[in-house]
């Protein structure tokens, strides 16, 4: 994961399992790491990439080996709850306020999508929401930004209206 500011990189770190590696540290467990002010949003961040892991690996993966396609996008909270495989709270962003479900499944991706299509992505609170760019937050990051899944597992966080764009919403 690295962190950009325009074309200088601030921050680099590697997530290994429930380890963060620095250049200098590895932080084994970041659940039991007081970690400073500066490296909270990108836990926050590190957080929510998770989240959108674990929905695409244990529920949608679940849900399309019985029934051959992703849930209705109109409907894909509830078959994600109905699984009971992932808990309600993968489906908040850490770094947002109030609701219940911080992201929305693109309604045009199918499992036999290209891998670099986006399947899940941030937008503000709804429940099964569904759509493409137009719903995309910038908001729930420090600094701006939000991260996107793409069909192949890949996370990544997009700062500005160009990079979100330029990815696969059809």
């Amino acid at each position: 994961v690295s962190g950009w500011r325009g074309e200088q990189c601030l921050a680099t770190f590697t997530v290994q399992g429930p380890s963060l590696l620095t250049e200098k540290h590895v932080f084994r467990n970041k659940r039991h790491v007081s970690l400073t002010p500066q490296l909270v949003p990108f836990e926050r961040r590190l957080e929510c990439a998770e989240n959108l892991r674990w929905l695409v690996t244990k529920s949608l993966t679940k849900y399309t080996e019985s029934h051959y396609a992703y849930p209705a996008p109109s409907q894909w909270c509830d078959a994600v709850v109905q699984l009971r495989v992932a808990n309600s709270e993968c489906l908040a962003c850490p770094g947002a306020g109030e609701g219940a479900c911080h992201y929305a499944m693109n309604h045009n991706c199918e499992p036999n999508s290209p891998g670099d299509m986006v399947l899940l992505f941030e937008t503000k609170a709804g429940w099964s929401q569904n759509g493409g760019p137009e719903l995309f937050t910038f908001e729930h990051h420090h600094p701006k930004g939000g991260c996107v899944l793409l069909q192949d597992g890949t996370v990544k966080f997009i700062r500005t209206e160009p990079a979100l764009h330029a990815l696969r919403w059809e």
